[in-house]
Protein backbone atom coordinates (compact mmCIF):
# COMPACT_ATOMS: atom_id res chain seq x y z
CA UNK A 1 0.00 0.00 0.00
CA UNK A 2 1.35 3.52 -1.16
CA UNK A 3 0.21 6.39 1.47
CA UNK A 4 0.95 9.69 0.97
CA UNK A 5 0.82 12.50 3.82
CA UNK A 6 0.77 16.40 3.36
CA UNK A 7 3.09 16.31 0.49
CA UNK A 8 4.79 19.10 -1.27
CA UNK A 9 7.18 19.37 -3.72
CA UNK A 10 8.37 22.20 -5.82
CA UNK A 11 9.50 21.70 -9.30
CA UNK A 12 11.07 25.10 -10.66
CA UNK A 13 8.79 28.25 -10.63
CA UNK A 14 5.99 25.06 -10.10
CA UNK A 15 4.81 23.92 -6.78
CA UNK A 16 2.83 20.70 -5.49
CA UNK A 17 0.64 21.25 -2.50
CA UNK A 18 -0.64 18.93 0.57
CA UNK A 19 -0.92 16.03 -1.82
CA UNK A 20 -3.06 13.03 0.42
CA UNK A 21 -3.32 10.09 -1.77
CA UNK A 22 -3.64 6.39 -0.48
CA UNK A 23 -3.21 3.22 -3.10
CA UNK A 24 -4.43 0.24 -1.59
CA UNK A 25 -2.85 -3.18 -2.13
CA UNK A 26 -3.95 -4.61 -5.19
CA UNK A 27 -5.15 -1.64 -6.60
CA UNK A 28 -4.84 0.47 -9.51
CA UNK A 29 -5.40 4.25 -8.63
CA UNK A 30 -4.98 6.99 -11.41
CA UNK A 31 -4.01 10.64 -11.40
CA UNK A 32 -5.47 12.30 -13.72
CA UNK A 33 -4.81 15.88 -14.47
CA UNK A 34 -3.96 18.37 -17.36
CA UNK A 35 -0.30 19.72 -18.30
CA UNK A 36 0.87 21.31 -16.31
CA UNK A 37 -0.90 20.19 -13.46
CA UNK A 38 2.12 18.36 -11.24
CA UNK A 39 1.46 14.78 -11.73
CA UNK A 40 4.75 14.32 -13.41
CA UNK A 41 6.15 16.28 -9.91
CA UNK A 42 3.98 14.10 -8.00
CA UNK A 43 5.53 10.87 -9.58
CA UNK A 44 9.33 11.86 -9.19
CA UNK A 45 8.44 12.04 -5.49
CA UNK A 46 7.27 9.22 -5.28
CA UNK A 47 9.87 7.54 -7.53
CA UNK A 48 12.69 9.72 -5.22
CA UNK A 49 13.95 11.71 -8.00
CA UNK A 50 12.69 14.97 -6.06
CA UNK A 51 13.16 15.19 -2.31
CA UNK A 52 9.70 16.64 -1.04
CA UNK A 53 10.01 19.84 1.34
CA UNK A 54 7.01 18.84 3.56
CA UNK A 55 5.35 15.89 4.20
CA UNK A 56 5.92 12.15 4.42
CA UNK A 57 5.90 8.99 1.30
CA UNK A 58 5.20 5.47 3.18
CA UNK A 59 5.22 1.82 1.33
CA UNK A 60 3.60 -1.14 2.94
CA UNK A 61 3.77 1.45 6.14
CA UNK A 62 7.83 2.00 5.57
CA UNK A 63 8.29 5.50 5.33
CA UNK A 64 10.21 5.83 2.27
CA UNK A 65 10.29 9.65 1.90
CA UNK A 66 14.23 10.03 1.58
CA UNK A 67 14.87 6.38 0.78
CA UNK A 68 17.70 6.56 -2.30
CA UNK A 69 15.08 5.35 -5.62
CA UNK A 70 17.22 1.69 -5.84
CA UNK A 71 16.12 1.20 -2.34
CA UNK A 72 11.92 1.32 -3.04
CA UNK A 73 11.36 -1.31 -4.90
CA UNK A 74 9.50 0.19 -7.51
CA UNK A 75 8.79 -0.68 -11.09
CA UNK A 76 8.59 2.02 -13.46
CA UNK A 77 6.86 2.11 -16.77
CA UNK A 78 7.99 6.19 -18.55
CA UNK A 79 6.88 7.43 -21.62
CA UNK A 80 9.83 7.61 -23.20
CA UNK A 81 10.39 3.82 -22.57
CA UNK A 82 14.26 4.43 -22.02
CA UNK A 83 15.28 0.65 -23.06
CA UNK A 84 19.44 0.34 -23.43
CA UNK A 85 19.84 0.01 -27.39
CA UNK A 86 22.88 -2.37 -26.86
CA UNK A 87 21.34 -5.17 -25.15
CA UNK A 88 19.07 -7.91 -26.02
CA UNK A 89 15.43 -8.10 -25.67
CA UNK A 90 16.44 -10.70 -23.00
CA UNK A 91 19.28 -8.72 -21.14
CA UNK A 92 16.55 -5.34 -21.33
CA UNK A 93 13.87 -7.58 -19.18
CA UNK A 94 16.43 -9.05 -16.71
CA UNK A 95 18.06 -6.02 -16.41
CA UNK A 96 16.18 -4.08 -13.43
CA UNK A 97 15.72 -7.41 -11.32
CA UNK A 98 19.80 -8.58 -11.72
CA UNK A 99 20.38 -4.53 -10.65
CA UNK A 100 18.31 -5.57 -7.23
CA UNK A 101 20.45 -8.55 -6.94
CA UNK A 102 17.40 -11.02 -7.09
CA UNK A 103 18.89 -14.51 -7.69
CA UNK A 104 16.83 -15.94 -11.40
CA UNK A 105 15.25 -18.72 -9.17
CA UNK A 106 13.44 -16.19 -7.70
CA UNK A 107 12.70 -13.60 -10.67
CA UNK A 108 12.21 -16.58 -13.55
CA UNK A 109 9.08 -18.16 -13.18
CA UNK A 110 7.26 -14.66 -13.20
CA UNK A 111 9.20 -13.69 -15.49
CA UNK A 112 7.85 -16.32 -17.71
CA UNK A 113 4.74 -15.65 -17.04
CA UNK A 114 5.12 -12.12 -18.61
CA UNK A 115 7.12 -13.23 -21.55
CA UNK A 116 3.85 -15.38 -22.62
CA UNK A 117 1.33 -12.98 -21.09
CA UNK A 118 2.73 -10.31 -23.55
CA UNK A 119 3.55 -12.85 -26.32
CA UNK A 120 7.23 -11.48 -26.97
CA UNK A 121 9.05 -14.40 -26.30
CA UNK A 122 10.32 -14.63 -30.16
CA UNK A 123 11.71 -10.88 -29.34
CA UNK A 124 14.22 -11.94 -26.91
CA UNK A 125 16.82 -12.30 -29.06
CA UNK A 126 16.75 -8.74 -30.88
CA UNK A 127 17.90 -5.23 -30.36
CA UNK A 128 15.16 -2.61 -29.24
CA UNK A 129 15.98 -0.37 -32.66
CA UNK A 130 14.50 -3.42 -34.23
CA UNK A 131 11.36 -3.91 -32.83
CA UNK A 132 8.06 -1.78 -33.56
CA UNK A 133 6.36 0.81 -30.75
CA UNK A 134 4.50 -1.51 -29.82
CA UNK A 135 6.68 -4.51 -28.97
CA UNK A 136 8.84 -1.99 -27.65
CA UNK A 137 6.13 -0.84 -24.66
CA UNK A 138 5.37 -5.02 -23.93
CA UNK A 139 9.28 -5.12 -23.92
CA UNK A 140 9.56 -2.05 -20.94
CA UNK A 141 6.09 -3.79 -19.60
CA UNK A 142 7.84 -6.99 -18.78
CA UNK A 143 11.34 -5.12 -17.58
CA UNK A 144 9.01 -3.10 -14.93
CA UNK A 145 7.49 -6.32 -13.85
CA UNK A 146 10.04 -8.70 -13.71
CA UNK A 147 11.84 -7.56 -10.44
CA UNK A 148 8.67 -7.97 -8.69
CA UNK A 149 7.72 -4.17 -7.69
CA UNK A 150 6.22 -3.55 -4.30
CA UNK A 151 4.78 -0.79 -6.45
CA UNK A 152 4.39 0.16 -9.87
CA UNK A 153 4.52 3.70 -11.04
CA UNK A 154 2.63 4.07 -14.88
CA UNK A 155 3.73 7.50 -16.72
CA UNK A 156 1.70 7.99 -19.26
CA UNK A 157 3.63 5.13 -20.74
CA UNK A 158 0.80 4.26 -23.68
CA UNK A 159 0.28 8.04 -24.69
CA UNK A 160 2.39 7.56 -28.22
CA UNK A 161 0.78 4.70 -29.79
CA UNK A 162 -2.06 4.68 -32.24
CA UNK A 163 -5.73 4.04 -30.69
CA UNK A 164 -5.93 0.59 -31.03
CA UNK A 165 -2.86 -0.46 -30.24
CA UNK A 166 -3.26 1.45 -27.50
CA UNK A 167 -6.70 0.45 -26.76
CA UNK A 168 -4.91 -3.46 -26.70
CA UNK A 169 -2.34 -3.15 -23.99
CA UNK A 170 -4.58 -1.24 -21.72
CA UNK A 171 -6.25 -4.80 -21.67
CA UNK A 172 -2.92 -6.01 -21.42
CA UNK A 173 -1.96 -4.22 -18.75
CA UNK A 174 -5.48 -4.50 -16.29
CA UNK A 175 -5.76 -8.18 -17.09
CA UNK A 176 -1.84 -8.48 -15.58
CA UNK A 177 -2.73 -5.99 -12.66
CA UNK A 178 -5.41 -8.30 -11.99
CA UNK A 179 -3.86 -11.48 -12.36
CA UNK A 180 -0.53 -10.51 -9.91
CA UNK A 181 -2.49 -8.24 -7.93
CA UNK A 182 -0.04 -5.10 -8.95
CA UNK A 183 -0.72 -2.09 -6.82
CA UNK A 184 -0.22 0.42 -9.58
CA UNK A 185 0.20 4.12 -9.51
CA UNK A 186 -0.92 5.65 -13.15
CA UNK A 187 -0.84 9.60 -13.84
CA UNK A 188 -2.66 10.14 -17.29
CA UNK A 189 -4.54 13.17 -18.97
CA UNK A 190 -6.67 10.45 -20.86
CA UNK A 191 -10.44 9.98 -18.95
CA UNK A 192 -10.70 7.18 -20.84
CA UNK A 193 -7.44 5.48 -20.13
CA UNK A 194 -7.84 6.20 -16.47
CA UNK A 195 -11.56 4.69 -16.12
CA UNK A 196 -10.71 1.65 -18.28
CA UNK A 197 -7.49 1.09 -15.78
CA UNK A 198 -8.03 2.35 -12.23
CA UNK A 199 -10.06 1.24 -9.60
CA UNK A 200 -9.59 4.88 -7.91
CA UNK A 201 -9.26 8.53 -9.27
CA UNK A 202 -7.50 11.18 -8.11
CA UNK A 203 -7.97 14.92 -10.39
CA UNK A 204 -4.52 16.82 -10.06
CA UNK A 205 -5.02 20.63 -11.07
CA UNK A 206 -2.81 23.36 -10.18
CA UNK A 207 -0.84 21.57 -8.37
CA UNK A 208 -3.58 20.37 -5.53
CA UNK A 209 -5.99 17.45 -5.48
CA UNK A 210 -9.13 18.75 -6.47
CA UNK A 211 -11.40 15.82 -6.02
CA UNK A 212 -10.78 11.95 -5.13
CA UNK A 213 -12.74 8.94 -5.05
CA UNK A 214 -14.19 5.83 -6.72
CA UNK A 215 -14.30 6.65 -11.10
CA UNK A 216 -18.23 6.13 -11.27
CA UNK A 217 -18.64 9.01 -8.71
CA UNK A 218 -15.48 11.38 -9.86
CA UNK A 219 -17.05 11.22 -13.42
CA UNK A 220 -20.89 11.39 -12.59
CA UNK A 221 -21.03 13.78 -9.44
CA UNK A 222 -17.53 16.33 -10.22
CA UNK A 223 -16.47 18.39 -7.13
CA UNK A 224 -16.18 21.68 -9.19
CA UNK A 225 -16.88 23.69 -12.32
CA UNK A 226 -13.26 23.21 -13.20
CA UNK A 227 -12.89 19.29 -12.76
CA UNK A 228 -16.33 19.06 -14.86
CA UNK A 229 -14.88 21.17 -17.68
CA UNK A 230 -11.71 18.71 -17.66
CA UNK A 231 -13.44 15.61 -17.76
CA UNK A 232 -16.07 16.80 -20.37
CA UNK A 233 -18.66 18.26 -18.66
CA UNK A 234 -20.36 20.89 -20.72
CA UNK A 235 -24.36 20.61 -19.42
CA UNK A 236 -23.55 23.21 -16.62
CA UNK A 237 -25.92 25.72 -15.11
CA UNK A 238 -25.88 28.45 -12.32
CA UNK A 239 -28.32 27.64 -9.34
CA UNK A 240 -29.48 28.73 -6.18
CA UNK A 241 -30.93 26.73 -3.05
CA UNK A 242 -34.62 27.74 -2.11
CA UNK A 243 -35.21 25.21 0.24
CA UNK A 244 -33.59 22.32 2.31
CA UNK A 245 -35.75 19.18 3.64
CA UNK A 246 -35.61 15.38 4.52
CA UNK A 247 -32.32 15.69 3.11
CA UNK A 248 -32.87 17.09 -0.07
CA UNK A 249 -31.95 20.36 -1.60
CA UNK A 250 -35.02 22.30 -3.60
CA UNK A 251 -32.53 24.16 -6.46
CA UNK A 252 -33.73 26.69 -8.61
CA UNK A 253 -32.02 26.66 -12.40
CA UNK A 254 -33.40 29.83 -14.28
CA UNK A 255 -31.81 28.96 -17.32
CA UNK A 256 -33.71 25.58 -17.34
CA UNK A 257 -36.95 27.15 -15.99
CA UNK A 258 -37.65 24.85 -13.08
CA UNK A 259 -36.86 24.00 -9.97
CA UNK A 260 -35.26 20.43 -8.96
CA UNK A 261 -34.95 18.16 -6.00
CA UNK A 262 -31.89 16.54 -5.33
CA UNK A 263 -30.04 14.62 -2.72
CA UNK A 264 -28.02 17.60 -0.14
CA UNK A 265 -25.21 14.56 0.61
CA UNK A 266 -23.37 15.30 3.36
CA UNK A 267 -23.01 19.12 2.60
CA UNK A 268 -26.28 21.03 4.45
CA UNK A 269 -26.68 24.36 2.54
CA UNK A 270 -28.26 27.74 3.67
CA UNK A 271 -31.39 29.16 1.33
CA UNK A 272 -30.01 31.32 -1.29
CA UNK A 273 -26.63 29.96 -1.54
CA UNK A 274 -25.78 28.99 -5.28
CA UNK A 275 -24.53 26.82 -6.16
CA UNK A 276 -24.12 24.96 -9.98
CA UNK A 277 -26.72 22.43 -11.61
CA UNK A 278 -25.27 19.76 -14.17
CA UNK A 279 -25.93 16.76 -16.02
CA UNK A 280 -23.45 14.01 -18.53
CA UNK A 281 -24.32 14.31 -22.24
CA UNK A 282 -25.47 10.82 -22.22
CA UNK A 283 -27.76 11.03 -19.83
CA UNK A 284 -29.99 13.56 -21.28
CA UNK A 285 -32.64 11.59 -23.21
CA UNK A 286 -34.47 11.74 -26.55
CA UNK A 287 -38.28 11.64 -26.53
CA UNK A 288 -41.01 11.25 -28.91
CA UNK A 289 -44.59 9.72 -29.66
CA UNK A 290 -42.52 6.06 -29.74
CA UNK A 291 -40.48 6.90 -26.58
CA UNK A 292 -42.52 8.89 -24.38
CA UNK A 293 -41.05 10.55 -21.29
CA UNK A 294 -40.78 8.72 -17.57
CA UNK A 295 -42.27 10.42 -14.94
CA UNK A 296 -39.05 11.95 -13.40
CA UNK A 297 -38.03 13.71 -16.50
CA UNK A 298 -37.69 17.41 -17.30
CA UNK A 299 -38.92 18.04 -21.11
CA UNK A 300 -37.53 20.80 -23.22
CA UNK A 301 -38.20 21.38 -26.80
CA UNK A 302 -36.26 22.41 -29.74
CA UNK A 303 -33.66 22.23 -32.69
CA UNK A 304 -30.80 20.01 -32.98
CA UNK A 305 -27.56 20.09 -34.67
CA UNK A 306 -25.91 17.21 -35.74
CA UNK A 307 -21.81 16.86 -35.12
CA UNK A 308 -21.03 13.31 -36.61
CA UNK A 309 -17.63 12.06 -35.30
CA UNK A 310 -17.71 8.32 -36.00
CA UNK A 311 -19.43 5.80 -34.11
CA UNK A 312 -20.56 8.76 -32.12
CA UNK A 313 -22.72 11.36 -32.54
CA UNK A 314 -22.50 14.78 -30.80
CA UNK A 315 -25.64 16.91 -30.74
CA UNK A 316 -26.30 20.25 -30.07
CA UNK A 317 -29.60 21.22 -28.71
CA UNK A 318 -30.93 24.34 -28.78
CA UNK A 319 -33.86 25.25 -26.60
CA UNK A 320 -36.58 27.41 -28.22
CA UNK A 321 -37.75 29.41 -25.54
CA UNK A 322 -33.98 30.80 -24.12
CA UNK A 323 -30.91 30.58 -25.25
CA UNK A 324 -30.50 27.77 -23.64
CA UNK A 325 -27.67 24.67 -25.53
CA UNK A 326 -27.59 21.56 -24.12
CA UNK A 327 -24.83 18.32 -25.72
CA UNK A 328 -26.14 15.37 -25.98
CA UNK A 329 -24.10 11.91 -26.85
CA UNK A 330 -25.39 9.01 -28.07
CA UNK A 331 -24.25 6.38 -30.61
CA UNK A 332 -25.49 6.05 -34.24
CA UNK A 333 -27.74 3.48 -34.26
CA UNK A 334 -29.85 5.47 -31.64
CA UNK A 335 -29.28 8.52 -33.82
CA UNK A 336 -31.02 6.69 -37.09
CA UNK A 337 -33.27 4.91 -35.07
CA UNK A 338 -34.87 8.49 -34.03
CA UNK A 339 -34.14 9.69 -38.16
CA UNK A 340 -32.21 12.72 -36.90
CA UNK A 341 -31.32 14.98 -40.01
CA UNK A 342 -29.05 18.45 -38.74
CA UNK A 343 -30.70 21.94 -37.95
CA UNK A 344 -34.14 19.53 -37.05
CA UNK A 345 -36.71 21.22 -34.95
CA UNK A 346 -39.66 20.13 -32.81
CA UNK A 347 -37.32 18.01 -31.01
CA UNK A 348 -38.03 16.73 -27.41
CA UNK A 349 -35.33 15.94 -25.03
CA UNK A 350 -35.94 14.68 -21.30
CA UNK A 351 -33.60 15.40 -18.33
CA UNK A 352 -33.81 12.47 -15.50
CA UNK A 353 -34.28 14.00 -12.33
CA UNK A 354 -32.40 11.20 -10.84
CA UNK A 355 -29.36 12.27 -13.08
CA UNK A 356 -28.99 15.79 -12.14
CA UNK A 357 -26.01 16.74 -9.82
CA UNK A 358 -24.97 19.86 -7.99
CA UNK A 359 -22.11 21.24 -6.93
CA UNK A 360 -21.03 24.41 -4.98
CA UNK A 361 -19.94 27.47 -6.87
CA UNK A 362 -17.04 28.65 -7.41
Amino acid sequence: MLEVESLSASAGAFRLRNIDLMVAEGECHAVLGPSGSGKSTLLNAVLGILPPQHGRIRLDGADITHEPIECRGLGYLPQQIGLFPHLTVRDNVTYSARARGLPVAKFKPLMDKLIEATGIGALLPRLPHTLSGGERQRVALVRALTSQPRLVLLDEPFTSLNQSLRRELWWLMRDLQQQQRLTVLLVTHDLTEAYFLANRISVLMDGCIQQAGDKVTVYRQPATRNVAHFLGVNNLWDGIVTGHESGRLTIECPTLGFATSLPAGNKPLLPQTRVVVGILAEHVVLRDAEHPPKSNERLLTGSIRLLDFGPRWLIQFHHAASDLVLELHMNRRTAEHFGLTDKQSDITVGLPDSDLFWMPAD
